[in-house]
C-alpha cells in the first residue's frame, strides 16, 4: 500500500528555530549521557550501568531520530526517518521510566509497571513501523498514557522518592504534556520547534531526577 508523502508545510523562520533547537539537543544530549554512563561506571555497580544504558540509548536515540527527520527534505528517505522518530518516542519515554522503576520503586511495583510500559512500547513501535500514519490518534494516546503511568504508584513515589526528585520528574511529565498540546495545534504559529524545546527541558528534568537518584549527581 502507499503512502502519501505529506508533511507540515513550516516557514522558512519555523524552520530554522526547529534546526536550533536540534542543534543544541543533540550534542547536549550525547554529552549528558557520555557524563551519566562515566559517573555510573565509577560507581561500580553493574546493574545500575545496564539501566542507564538503556535510558541513554532511549534518550539519545529520540534526540537524533528527531533531528535527522525534521532536517531531512521531503521525500521517501523522510517519510522512513518518520517511522523511526516516531518509534524513538516509545522508547524513550519506556527507557526513562526504567531507571528508577526497577531500583527505589521495585519493591512497590516498580517492576511490573516497567514491563507494562515496555510491553506497551512494543505495541506502539509494531504500529509504528508495521502501520505509518494509520492509527496516529492512537500512538498518541498511547504516548499520553505511557507517560503518566506514574500515576498508579503515585503514593508510593510520594513516600520514597526525595521531594526534589519526585517534583523533577512531575515537572518533567507536565512540560511533555503541555508540548504535546501544542504539537497538536497546527495552527498555532512555531508550534512545532515550541514543542521540541518543550521536549527538550521536560528531558534535562528527568536526566536530573535519573542521575540524582542513582549516581548522586547531575554534572
Amino acid at each position: 500500500m502507499s503512502i502519501a508523502l505529506i508533511f507540515p508545510n513550516y516557514s522558512r523562520a519555523e524552520r530554522a528555530a526547529d534546526a536550533v533547537i536540534h542543534i543544541i539537543g543533540v550534542p547536549l544530549g550525547l554529552i549528558a549521557a557520555a557524563l551519566l554512563l562515566r559517573r555510573a561506571v565509577v560507581e561500580g555497580d553493574p546493574f545500575h550501568i545496564i539501566l542507564l544504558a538503556i535510558y541513554v540509548f532511549g534518550l539519545v536515540g529520540m534526540l537524533t531520530a528527531s533531528a535527522t527527520y525534521q532536517l531531512a527534505p521531503h521525500g521517501l528517505a523522510k517519510e522512513r526517518l518518520r517511522r523511526v522518530d516516531r518509534a524513538m518516542i516509545f522508547v524513550m519515554i519506556a527507557g526513562t521510566y526504567t531507571p528508577i522503576s526497577a531500583t527505589i520503586l521495585y519493591a512497590s511495583g516498580g517492576i511490573w509497571l516497567c514491563a507494562l510500559l515496555w510491553a506497551m512500547a512494543a505495541a506502539g513501535i509494531f504500529l509504528t513501523l508495521r502501520h505509518p500514519r494509520r492509527f496516529e490518534r492512537l500512538t498518541f494516546a498511547l504516548y499520553l498514557a505511557m507517560g503518566w503511568m506514574l500515576i498508579i504508584l503515585i503514593h508510593a513515589c510520594y513516600v520514597v522518592l526525595p521531594s526534589a526528585i519526585f517534583a523533577l520528574i512531575v515537572g518533567g511529565g507536565l512540560l511533555y504534556t503541555i508540548g504535546a498540546v501544542v504539537q497538536a495545534l497546527p495552527w498555532l504559529k512555531f508550534n512545532n520547534p515550541i514543542w521540541h524545546a518543550l521536549v527538550l527541558a521536560a528531558a534535562c528534568l528527568h536526566y536530573a531526577a535519573i542521575s540524582l537518584q542513582l549516581t548522586g549527581g547531575i554534572g
